[in-house]
């Protein structure tokens, strides 16, 4: 890895695997990432600086170089850990029963105070203002979309955005930035389906939610086989079907769970309509009442194409040609909210490893990072705020 970090003190690397391991040791859920937020202000007033916390509730924000003249460029790590248990034997495993770091977070946030730690001992030397935000609540709960309403992109106004995210899909030494559409738009929807029940000999005298259920999941698959272009990534996916108590009664209701994905905005605003006609038809059809619950999520998350072209030139540099692709996911991630605002890029940094076992996938609960990846994360993370400084 030195050959990958020059930016990096023997001590840093150092603290960069003791901040990792501490936060999987001790993960917290959305909105109470308390330790978490706790620990990430005291590193930073250990730097000099002077961090703003609880920040939609628990985020922390922290300017390097505040008095700077030039742009200011957000760099953002989430802090949020998921209601998972963690299967793993690992020394740092979690030590809360049913929670852990099963995404990557936890590497995140050791990422973004190490290039912290850097970039403060570089200040003198940068062009402009670092605002560095420690997010909470990115797993479905809007944490991107409080700070901001709590004014993160303002004071002084943000100009350029960056975050990464490991990547257990790719092997540690790859990287993908990819431009324009990346991650997508994540919506849930909760349908209960209304009927008559009865008793299974009966089927004349009731009105079967079961038979409209069933019909409806095959249904919903038309809005991405026939409603929209197959060119254009669209995924409507029923997780949850249940309905009934008994194999021989007919029930009165069931209710179905499930999501639509897409990167498409125009796609994202059409759809809820078209899912509540289909639902109505069917539900019509078979002589039963209906009531959606349609929720949004994340908006499709859409990368700044100068910004993933500076990214991605910093990878190349760093990994060469070869290492650099382009890799995009149906997955949400609600980064998006603030490129939504600001010119930015969200990039992905191998972080598995077949030979070291580490192949569980997001929010799997044997779920580990490549601990090699983090230093790349980090040197990406301050080579390309440096080349965006140096214009």
């Amino acid at each position: 890895m030195e050959a990958l970090s020059p930016s990096l003190t023997d001590g840093e690397r150092s603290e960069l695997l003791r901040l990792r391991r501490d936060f999987h040791r001790f993960p917290e859920l959305g909105f109470q990432e308390r330790r978490t937020a706790g620990i990430i202000a005291e590193f930073l007033r250990g730097l000099g600086l002077a961090p703003s916390t609880g920040v939609a509730e628990t985020g922390v924000v922290t300017l390097i170089n505040p008095h700077a003249d030039g742009p200011t460029l957000l760099l953002r790590a989430d802090m949020d850990a998921l209601p998972i248990h963690e299967i793993d034997g690992r020394d740092y495993g979690s030590a809360h029963a049913g929670v852990m770091h099963a995404c990557g977070h936890d590497g995140h946030c050791a990422t973004l105070l190490t290039a912290c730690s850097v970039l403060k001992r570089e200040s003198a030397s940068l062009g402009g203002r670092v605002k560095v935000i420690f997010q909470p609540a990115e797993e479905g709960l809007g944490g991107a979309r409080r700070m901001i309403e709590e004014g993160v992109l303002d004071a002084p106004r943000v100009d350029a955005a960056l975050g990464l995210h490991f990547w257990s899909g790719l092997p540690t030494g790859q990287v993908s930035v990819s431009p324009g559409a990346t991650m997508a738009a994540v919506d849930e929807f909760h349908l209960r389906i209304v009927g008559r029940g009865g008793h299974a000999a009966h089927p004349h005298e009731t009105c079967d939610p079961v038979v409209a259920g069933a019909a409806l999941v095959t249904a919903l698959q038309t809005l991405v086989s026939r409603r929209h272009d197959p060119l254009h990534s669209l995924v409507v996916t029923v997780g949850e079907f249940h309905a009934g108590s008994a194999f021989n009664i007919i029930p009165g209701e069931a209710r179905l769970s499930g999501t639509v994905r897409c990167f498409d905005k125009a796609i994202w605003e059409a759809i809820p309509e078209q899912l509540e006609h289909v639902a109505a038809g069917i539900c019509h059809a078979h002589g039963c009442g209906y009531e959606l619950d349609y929720q949004r999520q994340n908006i499709p998350l859409v990368n700044d194409v100068a910004m993933a072209e500076l990214v991605r030139e910093t990878a190349v540099d760093l990994l060469g040609a070869d290492k650099v692709l382009e890799v995009r996911t149906l997955g949400g991630e609600d980064m998006a909210d603030v490129l939504d605002r600001v010119p930015g890029c969200f990039f992905f940094v191998g972080s598995g490893s077949e030979a070291k076992g580490i192949t569980a996938g997001h929010h799997h609960p044997a779920f580990d990072l490549d601990e090699d990846a983090l230093a790349i994360g980090v040197e990406l993370l301050v080579r390309a705020a440096r080349r965006y400084f140096a214009g």
